[in-house]
């Protein structure tokens, strides 16, 4: 049977989910699409890719039955509205960050379990092609052992309002470090070059975050960039490769002096990957019931919020230091 889904948020990435489902509907993967947002005005751009709008959540699982709502708005609404809509629909997507705490996330983990629900939070880059290539590789001795992750995800785009890097975009460098040397655990974080706006919210920083076994990953993350840069470079003891994320179909890889590339075919987006992966849960629930597992989405929580209270503690200090 078809899902009929519900997306609450048509902001610019919840306008992005809206396409991908209005393909996969196309496909006769979904069967019906409703929106909802808080903004009236967001009605004529939705009308193309969605069945209905709607300008508040509770009218919407009212009058739809849903098997699956994705919650694409800001991220301090995501807990209250994830535990508000399990409710009424026990399959939900939710777009990283699950929520802003690890408190929240275990909350949202909790009531899924408790419903027997399916959870899909949005670390879009464990459905990348090209870096799941890059692993398979990896793990077949390609570029012997995986040592350093430099991680780029920089933007020409103004911020948001209220920005949050670690939340943003860090929380993707974090994550994919994280699942690309085994789910492994971090053992130190530390926080450098972080530009705050007029509000003092991060914009921009550097991570770097160390692993057990002498590994690494540096992050550099940030808005207002000269140009967009996103990358994910793995170094290893023979050679490396490089991934450039918004090329899902291609990856390059040097040893020695030589150098060559990888081109995929018929690869499918990482969104539309992240949404059949969601489909098939809820078709199979018995096999897979919350993905990443629990574990590593409040791993990923754990160690934004010792980046943002790293940052706190930097700007108390400076605070004191200048009175």
């Amino acid at each position: 049977m078809r899902p009929v889904v519900g997306v609450v948020g048509c902001g610019r990435w919840g306008m992005t989910h809206l396409k991908t489902l209005y393909n996969l509907k196309q496909q006769g993967i979904i069967s019906a699409i409703h929106a909802c947002d808080i903004k009236p005005s967001k009605q004529a751009e939705v009308a193309k890719f969605a069945d209905s709008f709607y300008t508040d959540w509770q009218t919407l699982v009212n009058e739809q039955e849903l098997d699956i709502v994705a919650i694409v708005t800001p991220a301090d609404t995501h807990c209250d509205l994830a535990l508000q809509i399990l409710d009424y629909c026990k399959s939900i997507f939710i777009e990283k960050p699950i929520g802003l705490s690890q408190h929240e996330a275990s909350s949202i983990i909790a009531k899924v379990q408790e419903l027997g629900g399916q959870l899909l939070v949005g670390h879009i880059l464990r459905f990348h092609e090209a870096m799941n290539q890059a692993m398979d590789l990896i793990s077949e001795g390609e570029i012997g052992e995986l040592q350093r992750i430099e991680f780029n995800r920089i933007t020409p785009r103004q911020p948001p309002n209220y920005p949050n890097i670690f939340e943003a975009m860090a929380i993707h460098g974090i994550d994919t470090a994280c699942y690309s040397f085994g789910e492994l655990e971090p053992s130190r974080l530390t926080v450098g070059n972080v530009v705050l706006d007029d509000n003092s919210y991060p914009t921009n920083a550097k991570l770097s975050v160390e692993f057990p076994g002498m590994k690494e990953a540096c992050i550099d993350v940030g808005w207002n960039g000269r140009e967009e840069n996103r990358k994910i470079e793995y170094y290893g003891s023979k050679g490396s490769i490089t991934v450039e994320t918004n090329e899902v179909n291609k990856l390059t890889i040097t040893t020695g002096q030589a150098e060559r590339t990888i081109l995929l075919n018929n690869i499918m987006a990482p969104l539309a990957r992240e949404w059949q992966y969601l489909v098939e849960m809820t078709k199979s629930p018995s096999k897979h019931s919350i993905y990443p597992q629990p574990g590593s989405i409040i791993r990923s929580i754990k160690w934004v919020e010792l980046a943002n209270l790293e940052i706190q503690n930097t700007s108390i200090e400076l605070n004191e230091r200048i009175e």
